[in-house]
């Protein structure tokens, strides 16, 4: 058995080793014959190098399949010979062609039902690629959807944009909570690496402020927006973010005045003010 997971194993507690046996055995149902053997031989042998030699070559057969250990439980920790982190792929130099594909096409597009086609051609994209495993392809896409809706090139595509982020945004969700709660441990460095890469987390974090921003403007009541940025944010990225709350709240003008326009600065000065108290202090 590595080292390395040894220790982790012998660190965990019993709550977390009957929790890995648990998931092991179901990702994996051909191996509970040969566990519950390899069990029985533990309890009745308190020698256990012969069965951690055993374990060793079953921990072996299954290195190269992708696992979810969960030794926290709110962190998924997955152990690999190799860092996972989701960066440029070997294929990222086509993902890049694509993406810059889509942004000529979305740049020239205005009338309302192509525009919409290309959006729905580019998410499908995006969800191809969830599928398929290739995170970093699926976010390139994404980005390039929340991009072009801040650019903000014609005012009439605006409403497109929003709906086509609406249909996007659970699957998004999903990905960046996934991809930013995810460790993984490389096994040749003996050390923690987040899936998704510092900057690219900071990078997406400042997207969607700035479309929560957008949204604060265009007074839409029902926002998931800063749920998700809290749900995606590390604790060091607290800072980043309170920096960009409070940078909004010192570009609000003040008025003695109430009138509509005051009214929407008060929603958005209240929301930002909310959002600064639900941040944990770094």
């Amino acid at each position: 058995m590595q080292a390395e997971l040894e220790q982790q194993l012998h660190v965990a507690s019993k709550e977390q080793l009957i929790r890995f046996v648990q998931q092991l055995a179901m990702r994996h149902p051909a191996l509970q014959t040969e566990m519950l053997t390899l069990l029985q031989s533990v309890a009745s042998d308190k020698n256990l190098s012969t069965d951690d030699e055993e374990t060793a070559d079953i921990t072996e057969e299954t290195a190269d399949v992708e696992e979810d250990w969960d030794f926290s439980g709110n962190e998924r920790v997955v152990l690999h010979r190799l860092p996972q982190t989701i960066h440029a792929t070997a294929d990222s130099e086509n993902v890049q062609q694509l993406r810059a594909a889509y942004a000529t096409r979305l740049s020239q597009e205005t009338a309302p039902d192509t525009l919409m086609a290309t959006l729905s051609e580019l998410l499908d994209e995006a969800i191809n690629y969830i599928a398929s495993g290739d995170a970093y392809a699926a976010l390139e896409l994404f980005a390039l959807l929340f991009d072009e809706r801040l650019f903000e090139r014609h005012s009439e595509t605006i409403s497109i944009y929003d709906d086509m982020l609406d249909a996007a945004m659970y699957s998004l969700d999903a990905l960046l909570s996934e991809a930013s709660s995810d460790t993984s441990f490389t096994i040749d460095s003996a050390t923690l690496s987040p899936m998704l890469t510092p900057d690219t987390r900071r990078r997406w974090l400042e997207r969607l402020f700035a479309l929560w921003l957008k949204h604060l403007d265009a007074r839409r009541f029902e926002e998931n927006l800063p749920e998700i940025i809290l749900d995606v944010a590390w604790h060091e990225d607290m800072l980043l973010l309170r920096r960009l709350a409070q940078n909004e709240l010192q570009k609000q003008p003040h008025s003695e005045h109430g009138n509509i326009l005051d009214f929407n600065r008060q929603y958005r000065t209240r929301a930002l003010e909310k959002f600064l108290k639900e941040l944990p202090y770094s």
